[in-house]
């Protein structure tokens, strides 16, 4: 059934003891954006959890709660909440990181009594959010949310004289509050589907679990993928059979990973791939709580040897990295209808071709082959210096390409593909409706009124109805004709939404991790992780009309009635480029 999107979502804002602190809501367990006023700005979460075993006479309730607020402390691999159990409950119960995460509850009922020495305890609420296997989530189905869950069963027994869980849910019940506070967000690192780059997944890992833990769960999930938004558009470089060998060892900076199974038999190419994505994904010092500096990767025992590296096992830097974009060279129109290209704020403008006047909106290809504009709502296409061609269609408001020449457009109530290398009246040169699902693979409801593909091609920042700001993941499949290819987006479960009066216009990538957001009115200038990490506010310019953004490159600005401003220190220190310029783009 359709939905709207994050309708199904229960939103939550989290107030975070904070200097300059503003929460967001947003979809997902418990994502909330910390607004900070500019770069390096900090928050503080100063909620701790500190377990305390079970005392003499409890109840089975008093039983149940304690062991909820211990199993969400991960310290010493939950050590104090094993004290609830019986000793047979404790080796059995293996969690790992699942979660059910409540946005009411969760709830101890009261017990019911079976027999004379044992007890059955239920806890009910209503879920906001499931985190499964090692830290993959996803949010309840549109018909569930807002309902309540199904029941959790404790049972219990006496266990001389006291009472002891004996069976165990295996995941663990949170509230939104621990959850916030147990558990944060950092990558996995797949390939695209052509194998070139490297794409982040972002998981959810806990605080407090030890190092060997949290690195052997990482490796886990690289080797088994979670069946979340990316899975379809991206693929693991590890061999469907690989094991894992006994832990992840950490020594000095170095994290040696010993594998087996199917990868015995690897490629040389499969193997430099498999490294990028453990070099990538465990060098997450920073967030993690732990520094690794280089992977050493072992097959059955035996050091794996990479090519060009003098018999050095340990590798510092990864042969695939990521995407970012970069680029110095921005362009746009002047008032004759000319496309200009700067290289740098300080570079001089270089005519390009002449295009005609009225376009309100350009974009040019990464590799600087094709040249896309808006006039009207019409759509125009064409090689970078040659002439535009009007493709099919009305109603177009904002247009993206992608690494392979693809563009991107919206339109009132709909997302289109078209090959930008084709003819306009060939088949491939038309544009194609895009299908776009929600986190549930629902057909996604909604007006999209902006959509930026990201440096990877795979993932793309989308807006719906100008106040939800999403995130999705581009797909392919074969259609009912040969050789027909079916596009679709599937949205991520989680989502920003925009506060007050304020409503997204724009969104421009910053990075392969990062985007920033255009808001009117205001405007409002805001910089958002992807990963749902601390964001950033951009002082903006009040006659401001649109943004375009580059990593390492100064944020471009369009004014009202033409003109530009260029900020190279995202801090509001705008400079006036001189000229009467229109529609200022970076590539992409």
């Amino acid at each position: 059934m359709a939905r709207r999107l994050g309708g199904a979502l229960l939103a939550l804002a989290i107030v975070v003891s904070a200097a300059g602190c503003v929460s967001m809501t947003s979809g997902g367990p418990v994502l909330s954006y910390t607004v900070t006023q500019g770069p390096g700005g900090q928050s503080q979460h100063y909620l701790q959890i500190y377990p305390q075993p079970p005392r003499n006479g409890w109840t089975p309730e008093e039983i149940v709660r304690g062991f909820l607020t211990a199993s969400a402390s991960f310290a010493s691999r939950q050590q104090v909440a094993r004290e609830y159990m019986t000793p047979e409950a404790s080796r059995r119960w293996n969690p790992n990181w699942s979660a059910k995460v409540f946005s009411r509850g969760p709830n101890v009922m009261a017990a019911a009594y079976p027999g004379r020495n044992s007890a059955q305890v239920e806890v009910t609420g209503t879920v906001q959010a499931n985190l499964s296997g090692f830290g993959s989530y996803a949010v309840p189905s549109a018909s569930a949310a807002g309902s309540p869950a199904t029941p959790q069963t404790f049972d219990l027994v006496k266990v001389h004289g006291q009472w002891r869980i004996s069976t165990a849910p295996e995941i663990l019940l949170l509230t939104s509050d621990l959850f916030k506070f147990d558990y944060q967000l950092t990558n996995l690192y797949f390939f695209d589907p052509t194998g070139h780059y490297l794409v982040p997944d972002p998981i959810y890992v806990p605080l407090r679990t030890t190092p060997v833990d949290l690195m052997n769960g990482l490796v886990h999930d690289l080797i088994k993928p979670p069946r979340d938004w990316l899975v379809d558009a991206t693929r693991t470089a590890f061999p469907a059979g690989t094991t894992r060998i006994g832990d992840v060892a950490l020594d000095g900076g170095t994290a040696a990973v010993n594998l087996g199974g199917a990868i015995a038999k690897a490629s040389d190419d499969v193997m430099q791939q498999v490294s990028a994505q453990l070099l990538s994904t465990l060098s997450c010092s920073s967030k993690c709580g732990f520094a690794v500096q280089s992977v050493e990767l072992y097959l059955n025992g035996k050091p794996w040897i990479p090519r060009g590296s003098q018999e050095n096992p340990v590798q510092h830097h990864s042969h695939y990295q990521p995407p970012d974009g970069a680029s110095r060279a921005f362009y746009y129109l002047d008032g004759a209808g000319n496309l200009l290209r700067r290289d740098g704020t300080a570079g001089k403008p270089v005519k390009v071709a002449h295009v005609g006047t009225g376009y309100t909106q350009i974009a040019v290809s990464p590799d600087r082959h094709y040249l896309a504009a808006l006039r009207g709502g019409a759509l125009y296409i064409g090689p970078v210096g040659g002439k535009l061609v009007k493709r099919d269609g009305t109603g177009y408001t904002t247009i993206s390409w992608d690494p392979s020449d693809n563009l991107w457009a919206t339109t009132s109530d709909q997302v289109v593909m078209v090959r930008g290398d084709a003819r306009p009246n060939e088949p491939q040169g038309q544009p194609v409706t895009v299908n776009v699902l929600d986190s549930d693979g629902n057909q996604a409801v909604g007006s999209f009124t902006a959509l930026r593909v990201a440096p990877d091609g795979v993932r793309v920042a989308i807006i719906v109805d100008g106040v939800y700001l999403n995130f999705g993941a581009i797909t392919s499949q074969a259609g009912v004709r040969a050789g027909q290819v079916m596009m679709k987006i599937m949205l991520s479960p989680f989502y920003v939404a925009a506060t007050g009066t304020t409503q997204f216009g724009a969104v421009s990538w910053y990075g392969p991790d990062n985007v920033i957001t255009f808001g009117e009115p205001g405007p409002v200038l805001t910089e958002y992780p992807v990963n749902g990490g601390n964001s950033i506010w951009i002082p903006p310019l009040s006659r401001m009309k649109s943004i375009t953004a580059s990593p390492g490159s100064a944020l471009v600005a369009g004014l009202e009635k033409g003109g530009m401003m260029v900020d190279a220190s995202l801090s509001g220190s705008w400079m006036s480029i001189p000229g009467k310029n229109f529609s200022p783009a970076y590539p992409g």
